[in-house]
């Protein structure tokens, strides 16, 4: 693999899963639940946060193959599966669903009241490293390769490279939670967010296309 492609691989798993984790679309929950902090317990909750998506999306880039393997789950169906999910994920963004149901909401906000740490529920867990999320890091392990050579190696780096870098710009775009509601504002926020939910679902139909492809010449 030369730089180019070594970059390339870097790029395109950060695209994947940045529109998904959607940071920028998460901001307004955050501000929310951290309302009763001050500004520096919300630069630690940030933080925090950012640690846990890149920890727990890593997990599943390491793990996620060989439990794939132990179940005698293809490739093709974790693509298929993978697309359906993202799909649904980006149909709830478009149609401007909150990723959060009412009860979870409730919880959410009465442990922001009490000063309690929201940074791996519910901000971590279901709504930046969600099935989506999940789902996608599953697909880029599966197409990094499975077998033990060079080209594998790099491609798993490429893609943890990819992790890390997103977790920076989670921590970046909540540590300016503050700045970037006042720029954009909550219905530019939104707007974004069905933007990247029409990119979302293009990933997703990509998915799904790339599993039935991969299925029809395996059955060849």
């Amino acid at each position: 693999m030369n730089p180019q492609q070594f970059t390339g691989f870097i790029l395109g798993s950060f695209v994947a899963l940045f529109p998904i984790v959607d940071p920028i679309g998460n901001i307004p929950t955050f501000l929310v639940l951290t309302s009763e902090n001050s500004i520096k317990e919300r630069h630690h909750c940030a933080r925090k946060i950012a640690q846990y998506t890149v920890l727990f999306l890593t997990l599943f880039l390491l793990i996620g193959g060989g439990v794939l393997r132990f179940f005698g789950i293809s490739l093709e169906v974790v693509r298929i599966a993978g697309g359906i999910v993202v799909f649904h994920t980006a149909w709830q963004m478009m149609s401007a669903r909150p990723k959060l149901t009412a009860r979870e909401n409730k919880v959410a906000v009465e442990k922001s009241e009490q000063h309690e740490d929201i940074s791996f529920m519910p901000m971590t867990i279901p709504l930046l490293a969600g099935p989506s999320a999940i789902a996608a890091t599953l697909s880029l392990s599966a197409q990094a390769g499975r077998t033990f050579s060079v080209l594998t190696v790099m491609n798993f780096i490429a893609v943890l490279l990819a992790i890390f870098i997103l977790g920076a710009v989670i921590y970046l775009c909540f540590r300016a939670s503050s700045w970037l509601l006042l720029w954009l504002g909550e219905t530019g926020i939104r707007a974004f967010s069905r933007i990247l939910g029409f990119f979302i679902m293009a990933v997703g139909v990509q998915l799904i296309l790339n599993g039935f492809s991969d299925w029809l010449r395996h059955l060849r």
